[in-house]
């Protein structure tokens, strides 16, 4: 059936009925419209055809329902895991770079409450960035959001808390390799079994993948190697004086 409308003055179509239906549904057509189809012989308000009388009808659930739900969420557990790590590493760079800027001895604070402490401004951080603009460095890298189930941008408290639970939970708190190697662990189990990390399931919160598109790929290939090769650099010193001292436990026990 092909439909015509009055719009803004102007006459407009021919439509198709489902045409019709998808605007109705998508409230373009508030139903005050005058049509026309050729089995009439004037013009009526589109909510007096028979065709359309019931689309008006229907209630705000009958509307829901004639949507398809939405997708299930995916794990995406590799680019959530890998830009995590390009974040822990882009931080990492920039706080033992400040470390070493400063003249302090980056393995003897290690040792001391600055173990303890170093990582926590990283909690600060994030969240501020997923507060304002949804990502993170690494995340916006490889087409990655975080969203509440209303597609907006968390609070700056929801996203303390996310960051936190991250932390923690995920991270091991990122006070001894081990620790954090079992949480990671538990974590993408978690993240297969239930679709979501269990810091999202706490917050509600959803990720929102748009790609990876392969340039910002490509980029956070390359950003990744650069900042783990200079991260290392920055290490190095502190790596080398923990070689030294166990070597020289290990002469001193032979």
């Amino acid at each position: 059936m092909e439909v015509w409308i009055v719009e803004e003055g102007e006459k407009r179509g021919p439509y198709q009925a489902y045409e019709i239906r998808d605007r109705i549904e998508r409230k373009e057509l508030a139903g005050n419209e005058l049509a026309w189809h050729r089995d009439r012989e004037g013009w009526i308000e589109l909510r007096e055809m028979d065709a359309f009388r019931a689309e008006f009808d229907k209630s705000p659930q009958e509307l829901a329902r004639s949507h398809p739900p939405p997708l299930p969420p995916q794990p995406y557990p590799f680019l959530r895991f890998f830009a995590r790590w390009f974040d822990v590493c882009l931080y990492l760079l920039f706080i033992f770079g400040l470390v070493q800027l400063v003249g302090l001895n980056l393995y003897n604070a290690m040792g001391g409450s600055f173990r303890a402490l170093y990582f926590l401004p990283f909690v600060c951080v994030e969240a501020a960035f997923i507060h304002l603009t949804k990502t993170t460095p690494g995340k916006f890298l490889l087409g990655i959001r975080v969203v509440t189930p209303e597609e907006n941008a968390l609070s700056l408290q929801a996203s303390l808390v996310r960051s936190l639970r991250a932390y923690i939970v995920g991270l091991g708190l990122m006070f001894a390799p081990l620790l954090t190697v079992m949480c990671h662990t538990f974590c993408i189990w978690y993240l297969m079994r239930f679709s979501e990390a269990p810091w999202d399931t706490t917050a509600k919160t959803r990720i929102r993948v748009t790609g990876p598109l392969l340039f910002p790929v490509i980029l956070f290939i390359m950003f990744f190697v650069i900042i783990v090769a200079l991260l290392s650099l920055v290490l190095m010193p502190a790596v080398f004086q923990a070689w030294e001292e166990l070597s020289g436990q290990m002469t001193g026990l032979g």
